[in-house]
């Protein structure tokens, strides 16, 4: 994954959060709501449901994503090459 600055689609309003390395994702799993976990914790509890997503992650970080309170996927981010 390569680093980026000045991302504003992610929080427009923290600048720290520009910065990183931002993965996109598209879900084919519709639905009335999603839920976010980060490394097991919710990160993000029952928001609208959207197609297109994005997460900025490390290599440490597990995301998953439930729609409708059912797990649909889980990235792990152990094996990707990080470039700056």
């Amino acid at each position: 994954m390569k680093h980026v600055t000045g991302y504003t689609g992610f929080n427009e309003a923290d600048p720290e959060e520009q910065e990183g390395y931002f993965f996109p994702f598209h879900l084919t799993k519709s639905g009335t709501n999603m839920t976010f976990k980060k490394n097991g914790a919710a990160s993000k509890e029952n928001i609208p449901w959207e197609a297109d997503n994005v997460f900025r992650v490390t290599s440490s970080d597990t995301f998953e994503v439930l729609v409708d309170d059912e797990s649909v996927v889980i990235f792990n981010f152990a094996k990707v090459v990080f470039t700056k």
